[in-house]
């Protein structure tokens, strides 16, 4: 049974449980997953009740219904709910407010519907009989939402509506803040690679072009790919939240990503981002190793076919061989190809175990990570 179904199974028996009470329950669920359920207003102690339940619990989905409550005890929450890589949920038509919604939003992976109702406003405290903000709330909220990794924009969404009010936060919105999310549609479910949000989309922007200004001289992939993947991830993330915000979000990451170059080397990174474009199921340009699979005759050859994280590094090799072949210096030509022979008999031991392969091929490649093979 796949994650779809049981999230949908999960769905159904929470809306069919009581909400009359503030309570924590506990649901058998598919797929050895625990569903939690969080209902009712959060009140002093109910971290550590929480706490409690979860003890020795591995696979916890929590779902939410509650209109919020103590900030201290949603964070506490929220921090054990993110440590320990818990999923929350907010069912179809479902309410979620205020200190729920920051439970909500410390989930390893975040789940709800377009019906779903997640509201927002600033932390306040009641004095005579008057709401009024809370600096200290407020700025622990801001900490915490900081520490998941959130931009300002979003860390400003939860916090900017007042006491009497909320900001919801739609599927659209979320993507748009920056928050993953896997949106319910009825027994299916869309996931954060399927529909990005505006950050993903930046990276991939920033990725392709680190592939075709970086990466050529390593892996010679298909240019047309990359050039069209790079114009749709540049689009739809214009489209997530406009030109002037689109524009601040990809070059910080470009920065970002020039500055880990500097530190880590361009191959590295290179292998880096096309394994993470890849395992996105982006295309990449790279469909397979530097040899023809069709000619493949070893059982090592035939496992590189089939191993699309291999394929990169087989291209690298191939290429750093023929960079280093071609080096005026005689002695230096001689000893790398003697290494290389040597190299590829330890590497054919591994026959197709695609592990060993693995292993052998980063061992080799990291000792020439400071090699920069002109594009």
């Amino acid at each position: 049974m796949t994650h779809k179904f049981f999230l949908f199974f999960a769905f159904t028996i929470f809306l069919n449980a009581s909400v009359n009470a503030a309570d924590f329950k506990v649901f058998n669920g598919m797929e050895g997953v625990d569903i939690v359920s969080l209902q009712g207003e959060i009140v002093e102690g109910d971290s550590d009740r929480f706490y409690a339940l979860v003890k020795d619990r591995e696979r916890v989905a929590v779902m939410l219904a509650s209109p919020g409550g103590l900030v201290k005890e949603a964070l506490r929450i929220g921090a054990k709910i993110r440590t320990d890589n818990f999923s929350t949920m907010v069912a179809p038509e479902g309410e979620c407010f205020s200190a729920c919604g920051l439970i909500w939003l410390s989930g390893a992976r975040r789940y709800m519907s377009s019906n779903s109702l997640i509201g927002f406003h600033a932390a306040y405290r009641e004095e005579n009989g008057e709401y009024k903000e809370s600096g200290v709330a407020n700025a622990e909220i801001g900490s915490f939402l900081t520490h998941m990794g959130l931009r300002i924009e979003a860390i400003r969404f939860f916090t900017v509506a007042g006491p009497n009010e909320f900001l919801l936060l739609t599927p659209v919105r979320a993507r748009a803040l920056g928050i993953d999310i896997f949106e319910q549609h009825e027994n299916t479910i869309t996931t954060p690679f399927e529909v990005p949000t505006v950050d993903r989309h930046a990276r991939r922007f920033v990725y392709y072009g680190i592939l075709e200004s970086r990466c050529m001289g390593f892996f010679k992939p298909d240019l047309d790919t990359i050039k069209q993947s790079q114009t749709k991830a540049f689009r739809e993330g214009n489209l997530l939240v406009g030109s002037d915000k689109w524009i601040d979000i990809w070059l910080l990451i470009l920065e970002e990503m020039k500055t880990e170059i500097a530190k880590t080397s361009p191959l590295m990174i290179c292998l880096e981002i096309e394994n993470e474009l890849r395992s996105e199921g982006q295309q990449t340009g790279v469909d397979g190793p530097s040899f023809s699979c069709s000619k493949a005759s070893t059982a090592t050859e035939k496992a590189i076919c089939e191993n699309a994280i291999l394929w990169t590094k087989d291209r690298a090799m191939n290429s750093l061989y023929f960079f280093i072949r071609s080096f005026g210096d005689t002695k230096l030509r001689e000893k790398f190809l003697n290494d290389q022979r040597e190299w590829i008999q330890v590497r054919d031991f591994c026959r197709n175990d695609k592990n060993c392969l693995n292993e052998i091929y980063d061992q080799r490649l990291n000792s020439f990570k400071e090699v920069d093979i002109p594009s």
